[in-house]
């Protein structure tokens, strides 16, 4: 009983120092990891979130015809928790929501694999003349 106590303990500290470490609310940390989600920051600044209907998908051909900045790496697993395949439209509204959440415009360079899909989240970027 006391070794079980034990491991609970050391558990918990170590959830609860990984959430920290993070930068992100344990919400956020549990909801990336239930959905099998992740975003790499490629830059230190911040922007405030958009509505994920907003955001562009640039794929194939396609490509932005203004200026932007990659503000982050989005990767998301196309199996769930559970092992069952997701859609291909749950996969672009879920990295649609990821790209909004850190203030993304838009999502380029979508590559996919039998595991996952990977891009990178672009914000547009204002011209000063």
């Amino acid at each position: 009983m006391k070794k079980m106590y034990h491991l609970v303990t050391a558990i918990s500290i170590t959830t609860l120092l990984m959430s920290c470490s993070t930068g992100k609310t344990p919400t956020q940390v549990a909801s990336n990891f239930i959905n099998r989600q992740s975003i790499v920051h490629t830059t230190r600044d911040t922007y405030p979130a958009k509505n994920p209907q907003q955001v562009a998908l640039y794929a194939g051909d396609k490509t932005p015809h203004t200026a932007y900045r990659v503000i982050g790496i989005a990767k998301i697993s196309r199996y769930n928790l559970l092992g069952l395949k997701r859609q291909d439209i749950a996969l672009e509204n879920m990295m649609k929501s990821l790209a909004a959440s850190i203030g993304g415009d838009g999502v380029i360079d979508i590559a996919t694999n039998n595991d996952s899909m990977q891009a990178n989240i672009i914000q547009f970027q204002r011209i000063l003349i």
